[in-house]
C-alpha cells in the first residue's frame, strides 16, 4: 500500500506508531541507507524545494530528511552525546 492508497473499511489498518530495536551494526547500516536515499533523492529533484508544499514528493522527502534526523539523534546517544 502506497501513501496515496485511500483507507476504506475494507483496507483499514493500524495507524499507531510502531518501535524496531536495532542493533548497532543495523542502525549503522539504516544511518547510512537514509542517507544515501536523501542524497538520491537530492541529486534525482535538485529544485526539490521549489516544489509545492502539498507535492507528494516534497512531502515525503521531508518525512526522509526527520526519519535520517531522528535516527542520527539516537545514533548520537549511543555515544552519550
Amino acid at each position: 500500500m502506497n501513501s496515496s492508497t485511500e483507507l476504506t473499511e475494507e483496507n483499514y489498518c493500524d495507524q499507531k506508531p510502531v518501535t524496531m530495536e536495532f542493533t548497532f551494526e543495523e542502525h549503522d547500516l539504516l544511518n547510512s541507507i537514509l542517507c544515501h536515499a536523501s542524497d538520491g533523492m537530492d541529486l534525482a529533484i535538485p529544485y526539490i524545494y521549489d516544489l509545492p508544499e502539498d507535492s507528494e514528493i516534497l512531502q515525503r522527502y521531508k518525512m526522509l530528511e526527520e526519519m535520517r534526523n531522528r535516527s542520527y539523534d539516537l545514533w548520537k546517544t549511543r555515544f552519550g552525546k
